[in-house]
């Protein structure tokens, strides 16, 4: 929720900034240019002309209608565009026009008196007009951006993972081979990593030539994860590990971006297990009606580098989110220099 608020508040000023600018160019400008050629027309109760600075010193009252509609525009656009049935958007244009022209009939008490009541149906609807406009407009242009990001990014991918993949199917054939061995050196433990090893890298291997893939296989992706962590971390209690992963996708329709839970969890591991101290890691994965939510928390284990959330992995998928799931997740993040918790929530593609 902190996120969503600073990406509106962030927005809202941008959208301010250019909205002021316009206002500036197109009333302001015009004055000066007006006085400049033909003089001024435009006079204070004292009888001096009014200059440009005191011109548009009176938008200051304006200046805050427009704030306020840009506002309420921006909030739309963030929690009920595409997240509702279109009439809800189209209710919340329709609610910022009338809560603006409530703002302007305030500052301005008079304004609709010699007009008629019939005049303060327009501003209502110019104000819904524009926010229905800009909304609309802007998801077109920030998915077209996004299509290109994602298709450059998708090449850089590939090139990473043919870099990295230099013989799969030798690898593939050194882990059957060492999977064999460990069977009969009656190493089970081992035999069992090696085997959930290789489904992993099976997995990212397929995942990195695929934009999204069924959410059963990166469930179980997570799942062979976990389960590598519970066999190569050793029993002791000072260590507490508990994980948890549900999910009602039972006729596998949902698909979700590959490898996209992973480092959360890895960071888990990385920064809040300790051999020594008292640590503990939680991971909660629960899929429901079409919705990830995902908690997971780690203590941070002292004299070891802080857990600040802006390591590559934890930013490069913050980067897949906003290109795969523009307005569709939500990240919170909380470090405490004690523990360390994380809650993302994802709408899924179907």
């Amino acid at each position: 929720m902190l996120t969503a608020l600073k990406k509106l508040l962030t927005n809202w000023i941008a959208h301010f900034l250019m909205m002021w600018i316009a206002i500036i160019v197109f009333t302001v400008i015009p004055y000066l240019y007006h006085v400049h050629i033909w003089g001024n027309y435009i006079y204070n109760t004292d009888g001096t002309p009014v200059s440009g600075l005191q011109y548009a010193t009176n938008l200051n009252k304006d200046l805050f209608v427009v704030a306020l509609f840009i506002f309420l525009t921006e909030a739309v656009r963030q929690f009920l565009f595409k997240k509702y049935h279109f009439i809800v958007f189209i209710a919340g244009c329709l609610l910022t026009g009338m809560i603006s022209c409530a703002g302007i009939v305030y500052l301005r008490p008079h304004v609709f008196q010699q007009q008629g009541k019939l005049s303060a149906i327009e501003p209502i609807l110019y104000i819904s007009a524009y926010a229905f406009v800009y909304v609309t407009v802007r998801d077109y242009y920030l998915q077209n951006r996004n299509r290109k990001l994602h298709r450059i990014q998708q090449s850089e991918n590939e090139l990473h993972a043919l870099k990295a993949q230099l013989n799969p199917h030798f690898l593939f054939n050194a882990l059957n081979y060492l999977y064999g061995t460990a069977l009969k050196e009656k190493a089970s433990d081992t035999a069992q990593g090696i085997d959930i090893m290789s489904d992993m890298m099976r997995y990212t291997i397929h995942g990195m030539h695929e934009n999204f893939v069924p959410l059963q296989d990166e469930l179980k992706f997570m799942e062979n994860y976990l389960q590598l962590q519970h066999v190569r971390l050793p029993i002791q209690d000072n260590i507490k590990i508990n994980t948890q992963i549900v999910s009602d996708d039972h006729n596998h329709q949902q698909k979700i971006a590959p490898l996209l839970l992973l480092p959360f969890i890895e960071n888990a591991f990385k920064y809040g297990i300790s051999m020594d101290a008292q640590c503990e890691v939680q991971i909660k994965i629960v899929v429901a009606k079409n919705e990830l939510h995902m908690e997971v928390f780690n203590t941070i284990i002292q004299n070891r580098a802080e857990v600040s959330g802006n390591n590559t992995g934890i930013k490069n998928t913050i980067k897949r989110l906003d290109l795969l799931y523009p307005n569709s997740y939500q990240l919170d993040h909380k470090n405490t220099s004690l523990d360390y918790k994380v809650s993302f929530w994802l709408k899924l593609n179907s």
